[in-house]
């Protein structure tokens, strides 16, 4: 058998496209690894995100069980106080995962109830502990907790020019409505 010689061409062509495949991969890796690193970065603000709202949603429903005696204090009857107290541990503890820098203690989750015709309220309203409900006039139970640096102290450290996509603030909310026969 005979074998055929390897054109010269052919020899000269392998030894210019050597540094090709590296050139390629210098030129794609920074594109790639921007866009990975991206995903991942809105990936987990996301997942913070939905972790508030459920956490929110938590002791929003924490509000309308019947308080534990530790917190109660000896109190016969739960007051809104006592309400808020739950609200808030209930929400902290469902939040505990975070890191430090954004793991939020009660103090920082904000609750209110208001009455259900009340243009003024939201999550800033001061705690009217004397509000009454009952069937006549519903009221709404807010509960919020909002991370104002976000993009200083997301998960993922953002790479110079990246943390432009990741949001500020991350806020939650959750409301009910209620009356005094579901308390």
């Amino acid at each position: 058998m005979h074998q055929r010689a390897t054109p010269a061409f052919a020899v000269a062509t392998k030894r210019r496209q050597r540094g090709v495949y590296a050139l390629e991969w210098a030129v794609i890796f920074p594109v790639f690894f921007v866009l990975m690193y991206g995903i991942i970065c809105y990936g987990l603000t996301y997942l913070v995100r939905e972790s508030m709202q459920f956490a929110v949603e938590e002791g929003a429903r924490a509000a309308l069980r019947y308080p534990r005696t530790a917190t109660m204090g000896g109190a016969t009857t739960p007051t809104w106080l006592h309400r808020s107290t739950e609200a808030r541990e209930a929400t902290a503890t469902a939040l505990n995962w975070l890191p430090t820098n954004i793991k939020p203690d009660a103090s920082d989750i904000r609750f209110t109830v208001c009455g259900l015709n009340d243009a003024d309220c939201d999550s800033a309203t001061e705690l009217n502990a004397a509000l009454n409900c009952d069937a006549s006039t519903p009221c709404l139970v807010l509960v919020s907790y909002t991370i104002r640096d976000y993009a200083d102290n997301a998960i993922a450290p953002s790479i110079p020019g990246l943390g432009l996509i990741l949001p500020r603030v991350l806020e939650a909310k959750a409301s009910l409505l209620i009356d005094r026969r579901m308390l």
